[in-house]
């Protein structure tokens, strides 16, 4: 049996074998066939259903096998896709009406008045990520104004930014900046690069007596670090 799901750009083709079994199962092959296992007289809905909530897990096993592995993981901007927060996973969920986006149980929810609009879904969430950083970034470097205080140390201001291949710098006039993407990952990784940053305002190399300082005032900054590369 064969029959296929659209997921953003992604054209899903799949065929259905049926054993006897208790649960269903999905396989991408290397030769990009997807192939659903169901148990005998599973109903084609219940079928459907699985693929489109494991459409976002498919697409990417799909681009892995047809080499599309190089750079960062491209966004469709459909509802199942993974979006990070705090370190927590959440489901992309597109609605139709006025523009709005939110946080719900494990769904951030995006209302749109065009859900084909995709420009406009892209633009909601990272406008979305970018507030949340502001108001969570200030919030964690204020809990490091006694290290500030301690080593007479002051920051001239807090920027964020898209960053590639960095995730923060700090500059020789006291500014530190941070990549907004850092709003993904779990809220002591945030901790981490910003303890590294403010060790830059007194060492602005990473000489002995920076990562002196660092281990100081952070001392698991090396499974922090790992944490943060691997997320």
């Amino acid at each position: 049996m064969e029959n296929a799901y659209s997921y953003g750009t992604t054209n899903i083709e799949y065929s259905v074998e049926f054993r006897d079994r208790k649960t269903m199962a999905i396989e991408v092959h290397p030769d990009g066939s997807v192939q659903v296992i169901a148990p005998f007289e599973t109903a084609q809905e219940l079928i459907h259903t699985k693929i489109e909530k494991r459409a976002s897990w498919i697409a990417k096993q799909l681009r892995f096998f047809r080499g599309n592995t190089s750079g960062s993981y491209v966004y469709e901007w459909v509802s199942g896709e993974s979006i990070y927060y705090l370190g927590r996973q959440y489901r992309l969920k597109i609605l139709e009406g006025q523009s709005s986006i939110k946080l719900s149980g494990k769904y951030l929810l995006v209302q749109v008045k065009d859900r084909s609009d995709k420009t406009k879904i892209e633009r909601m969430v990272n406008a979305w990520y970018l507030n949340h950083a502001k108001s969570k970034f200030k919030e964690r470097l204020a809990l490091l104004h006694p290290i500030l205080d301690r080593e007479g140390l002051t920051v001239n201001s807090l920027m964020i930014r898209k960053i590639n291949k960095r995730w923060g710098s700090c500059t020789k006039k006291g500014n530190l900046v941070l990549n907004v993407d850092l709003i993904k990952v779990p809220v002591h990784c945030i901790d981490y690069v910003l303890i590294h940053e403010v060790c830059h305002l007194k060492h602005h190399n990473h000489g002995s007596e920076f990562w002196s300082m660092l281990t100081k005032y952070c001392p698991d900054w090396v499974k922090l670090k790992n944490k943060l590369e691997n997320f």
